[in-house]
């Protein structure tokens, strides 16, 4: 009879240690899913979070022109191209340093970068910005909404354009959409001023 309630104490700690090994092994499993989950969590918001940029960033060019052209063409090295831009609706700011212009003619593609400072001069390869209007979130080296900003360059010397020619302006943000203005010089440029868009 004794014999009998040892085995059956000896079968269950057994069966207690099996328990309790379940139990510890499950805890394990549940923290691992835990910590997975909240590591999955925060890579699809901060993956929500830069679509999300991605989609609503846009700049809209309002206007583009360029200076100097009554001699009947666009000379590369010698007149101004000016983009006047905005941002789009419900748009965040913009880092001008995060953004570029791309050029393209017939003959050639330049990209021309942000030079910061007030009395920065554009040249060939950096535009200068000049505020038309601040908005109320105005900060000075960023488009904000209110914003327009007038982005100035010299015109690339590869970039020489006569009447009829073709030119695309790219504003290209880090983040956000790209919407090529696609134009072309009038049949006869006689004006000091000659609008290319709209």
């Amino acid at each position: 009879m004794e014999e009998e309630k040892e085995k059956k104490a000896a079968q269950g700690i057994g069966t207690l240690i099996i328990f309790i090994a379940l139990i510890l092994v499950a805890a394990v499993a549940a923290g691992v899913l835990i910590q997975t989950a909240a590591s999955l969590q925060s890579k699809s918001l901060d993956v929500g979070r830069a679509s999300q940029t991605k989609i609503t960033t846009d700049l809209e060019v309002t206007q583009v022109y360029v200076l100097d052209t009554s001699d009947g063409r666009i000379d590369g090295g010698r007149d101004n191209l000016t983009v006047v831009v905005r941002l789009g609706t419900g748009s965040a700011s913009i880092k001008l340093s995060d953004m570029l212009i791309r050029l393209d003619s017939t003959d050639a593609t330049r990209p021309i970068t942000y030079t910061a400072g007030n009395n920065a001069t554009p040249s060939e390869t950096q535009y200068g910005v000049y505020y038309l209007l601040n908005g109320s979130q105005n900060v000075y080296g960023y488009v904000a909404p209110g914003d327009m900003l007038q982005f100035a360059m010299t015109v690339p010397s590869d970039l020489n354009m006569t009447e009829g020619s073709r030119l695309i302006v790219r504003v290209v943000p880090k983040d956000g959409a790209i919407k090529p203005v696609d134009m072309h010089l009038p049949p006869a440029v006689t004006e000091a001023v000659t609008y290319l868009y709209p």
